[in-house]
């Protein structure tokens, strides 16, 4: 692995004057054996008693390894043009990578005692990926502090789990219960205590306000990365713990989860109502993003699984240009981040402004853009399962977004131009298109990403 490389590489290598191009070229070569390695592996497993692979979690690791493919590779634009160190935020990014692999096919609660804390470090060490670290200090403070109590209470929560069942395997506590046996109120807390923590992981709110922060301050590809890359293996994590051992619960847990989400989904959208800093906007429209796939999951059966699924691969998908396109807002060789520093963007980079109102069409789902499916398959379940409240909410929540949405539209069309805008480097321009691209065709033929692709997951049943 690559985390492994940069660890028995002396430091001072890892500083010199080797391009961030170079480190994405190692990069490569890791990512392609890995995604080669799952999609051969993609049922097999080395400790099957801890993480077992099989076709629904192959599922949800393809995507996030070409999603971290495509982000790393613009990563190492920002890299060059501010002309900084980049071997540590490929090492670590892919250190995190590793354990999102295990995290997404884990089988006993034993792998995620380990696995979340390794990522919860990880994720500490990538918020300090920055060259003047007071800039980042009070979140990686505020971070380090709820990691730490959400994994006291994973580990507490997997103890009360134990205390009852005498097992750590998933197929043994899934079995255990379906013997009829009933559970303590211990045992209840400790279902309740290990979703949290991964409704923390998620960034569901209230757990938002370390990543909301440290978007408004961190490092362009360090902000991407925790965006971006780590939603569908949190869901498949989710949605792999419920089905295949508290499925016993998941009347509870679905209950818990559509609270979280209702939360998430108002918090975010009002919240990104009133921000003026692009960044922390866009953090708020994440966290209600999250909130809409949360609420998706409703009774985590398979129609609500593929369509929270689809969903989130089409969000993610609508950040990734978002962020891409961030790439390429700079005046003076400082990347802006304010909304009244994108005045006028579009009278001298059309294709960047229609790429980013596209994209931001897309997360509020208006039709005909790729969002408008993922929308509609999550409303339609709920219209299937009479939940009108959730319904309301979302179209409340709704409201406030596209009105953020509109405000953005203003200022980049209809204000008057107030900055003189470097010229983008031609790789986002690439990106962009390539994007672009994968959205037109999902749009002439959705059944690709609602369907096709997602027939394996109907393996979770």
């Amino acid at each position: 692995m690559l985390s492994f490389f940069a660890f028995i590489t002396p430091k001072a290598y890892l500083n010199k004057d080797i391009t961030a191009k170079s480190f994405f070229s190692y990069v490569q070569l890791f990512l392609l054996a890995t995604l080669a390695s799952t999609i051969i592996f993609y049922n097999k497993s080395p400790f099957p008693e801890l993480w077992q692979n099989t076709s629904f979690s192959t599922i949800f690791k393809i995507f996030t390894y070409l999603l971290a493919w495509a982000w790393f590779y613009l990563s190492s634009i920002w890299f060059l043009n501010k002309n900084r160190p980049s071997g540590y935020f490929y090492s670590i990014g892919f250190a995190l990578l590793l354990g999102f692999d295990i995290l997404a096919s884990a089988s006993s609660l034993l792998t995620l005692a380990v696995v979340i804390p390794y990522i919860c470090f990880f994720y500490y060490k990538l918020i300090l990926r920055h060259w003047d670290v007071e800039h980042v200090k009070l979140p990686a403070k505020n971070y380090a502090i709820c990691a730490t109590i959400f994994c006291a209470l994973l580990m507490l929560g997997i103890g009360l789990i134990y205390y009852q069942t005498g097992s750590f395997a998933y197929a043994d506590i899934k079995q255990y219960f379906n013997a009829k046996t009933i559970p303590t109120n211990m045992t209840f807390a400790g279902v309740m205590l290990i979703l949290s923590c991964i409704l923390f992981l998620m960034s569901a709110a209230p757990f938002h306000y370390w990543f909301v922060s440290f978007i408004a301050s961190g490092v362009l590809p360090v902000c991407g990365f925790i965006t971006i890359i780590p939603p569908l293996i949190y869901l498949c994590a989710l949605i792999n713990l419920t089905n295949e051992c508290f499925v016993y619960f998941s009347k509870y847990i679905s209950q818990i989860v559509t609270i979280f989400g209702i939360i998430s989904l108002i918090i975010g959208a009002l919240s990104s109502n009133r921000e003026t800093n692009l960044r922390r906007l866009f953090g708020y429209l994440n966290i209600y993003c999250i909130g809409f796939m949360l609420i998706g999951l409703m009774r985590f059966s398979d129609t609500s699984v593929i369509a929270s699924f689809a969903y989130t691969i089409i969000y993610v998908l609508s950040f990734s240009g978002i962020y891409t396109v961030f790439l390429g807002v700079k005046s003076r060789g400082d990347y802006l981040s304010n909304t009244d520093s994108i005045s006028g963007f579009y009278t001298v980079r059309p294709f960047m402004s229609a790429a980013l109102l596209i994209f931001m069409f897309s997360l509020i789902g208006l039709a005909p853009t790729l969002g408008f499916f993922g929308y509609l398959s999550i409303i339609n379940n709920l219209v299937e399962a009479a939940k009108w409240s959730e319904i309301a909410f979302i179209l409340f929540g709704l409201m406030f977004v596209a009105n953020t949405c509109l405000q953005i539209v203003r200022v980049i069309y209809f204000e008057s131009l107030v900055n003189k805008f470097d010229r983008p480097d031609k790789a986002i321009y690439i990106c962009l298109f390539v994007n672009a691209v994968v959205v037109f065709i999902s749009l002439i033929n959705p059944a690709w990403l609602l369907y096709d692709v997602l027939v394996i997951l109907g393996s979770i049943s």
